[in-house]
């Protein structure tokens, strides 16, 4: 269905592997362990990247979106002439892993099979502890170490600057245009432990400078470990919350919570998005609901027609939701070919009261679009940290998967590019930026205190 988008986000095949399943595809399951260090030959390296080359090339709608061509080809041009003897798995998956982040296209993505990632998982000792980034700080959220305890902040690792190496692990990670928020998410979403080791290779040990929670400056040794060692009970995610709430915070307000757009995990709950739009709307306005705050925190997307939907329920007047798209096939699409490009009318019922919607990082794709669309029109305040998807829009849509023949690594590419109808940004390649920015410490992670909700409930309060 060419408009529900499906976010290739890596770091929810990360969060997955935490679950460590029996290894197995589509063919049945594997009984042969992959040695990630076995060397690919030169030839089979170049075949490798020019295919994954030809499918940017023959599929993705605006390879230049946020990059000049210049640079984009000339990047490609030097990743390809790179290959001048073997590597290995990792090796050229850091190559490829490079290439998709310096597109600056969140939907694209190149990676090890869901497969591999989980043998490498349970074979590969990795750095013993989980980490929280927040800007260029990191803090210990999960630690089996008593000389590095929960709430310690990481200085550094083997004499290099922890501000470093997330700048350079930033490289290897895909993201619309200039959003950083996105690839901070990652890499707290177990994306660090995986790409630390893939980037500096494989180490038995660590030597780290931290800061205790005392305020005490130590440096520790710590030994290697396998990734089902590092797993936080500390940091509990709302995974088997149901994707769509209402809730009544009081006499005045009421916290509407998307957790996601997509129809298919929608319904496998049990909901069903347009009734239930309906219903909250319908009892919003039988309460007489002032404030409504719109909880879109760690909202991936989905279907497009969802945030449209989505956005009629907040306005009277017809509206503009996608104003072009474009693909390799068709350059200049019509309302036969999507839904979104036709004039969008409004509900049946329409909220006029004050608006708050909370962002973050993983607030993407389809729920980053209508965060736009709601910018643009002036229609909320907005809470959090800045959206992982762009402003003007993306590139999603259909995607085109291709396993490369050697390496076994799969590439996603999006076909479909997208411009939302907003008025011209202040920052091109952005996402949209909060009115107010609110960043929970690891104190406040730890004690799964919701700052960001707090500072909506008080914002509403004294509207």
């Amino acid at each position: 269905m060419l408009y529900a988008k499906i976010p290739i986000q890596w770091d929810r095949l990360l969060i997955a592997l935490s679950l460590l399943l029996s290894t197995c595809n589509a063919s049945g399951q594997i009984t042969q362990q992959v040695d990630f260090r076995r060397p690919l030959e030169t030839s089979q390296l170049r075949e490798d990247f020019q295919r994954f080359r030809s499918a940017l090339t023959e599929n993705h709608p605006d390879l230049y979106r946020h990059r000049s061509q210049e640079l984009v080809d000339h990047m490609l041009d030097s990743c390809q002439t790179s290959i001048v003897g073997p590597m290995d798995l990792i090796a050229f998956g850091n190559l490829v892993r490079f290439a998709v982040g310096a597109i600056e296209c969140g939907h694209t993505s190149g990676s090890l099979p869901g497969e591999l990632m989980e043998q490498y998982a349970a074979l590969v000792p990795m750095f013993p502890l989980k980490l929280w980034f927040t800007g260029d700080r990191a803090f210990v959220l999960c630690s089996k170490e008593a000389d590095a305890p929960v709430g310690s902040e990481i200085l550094s690792i083997d004499s290099e600057p922890i501000k470093r190496i997330r700048q350079k692990l930033f490289h290897y990670l895909p993201s619309d245009g200039k959003i950083q928020t996105k690839k901070n998410a990652t890499l707290n979403n177990d994306a660090f432990l995986f790409l630390y080791s893939f980037i500096y290779g494989e180490k038995t040990h660590f030597k780290i400078k931290l800061t205790m929670p005392d305020g005490q400056h130590r440096e520790v040794t710590l030994k290697a470990t396998h990734f089902e060692n590092t797993q936080c009970p500390a940091y509990q995610t709302a995974d088997n919350a149901k994707p769509l709430e209402i809730n009544f915070t009081d006499s005045t307000s009421a916290l509407l919570t998307i957790r996601t757009f997509s129809k298919d995990r929608i319904s496998n709950a049990g909901q069903d998005f347009p009734v239930f739009l309906q219903t909250a709307f319908e009892q919003i306005g039988q309460r007489k609901t002032q404030h409504l705050l719109i909880d879109l925190r760690g909202n991936g997307g989905g279907d497009d027609v969802y945030g449209a939907m989505l956005y009629s329920y907040l306005t009277s007047k017809p509206f503009r939701y996608f104003s072009t798209l474009q693909s390799k096939s068709k350059p200049v699409m019509t309302p036969e070919d999507h839904p979104g490009l036709a004039v969008q009318q409004p509900a049946n019922i329409s909220f006029g009261g004050k608006v708050y919607m909370l962002i973050d990082g993983r607030t993407f794709s389809t729920a980053a679009d209508f965060c736009a669309i709601a910018r643009s029109n002036a229609r909320g305040i907005f809470i959090g940290e800045e959206t992982g998807g762009g402003y003007e829009g993306n590139n999603s849509g259909g995607t085109v998967r291709v396993d490369l023949p050697h390496s076994g690594i799969r590439v996603a590419v999006p076909t479909v590019r997208y411009s939302n109808a907003v008025t011209p940004g202040t920052e091109p390649g952005r996402g949209i930026i909060p009115d107010y920015p609110v960043s929970p410490s690891i104190w406040e992670i730890l004690a799964k205190k919701d700052v960001q909700l707090q500072k909506a409930l008080e914002i509403a309060l004294h509207d």
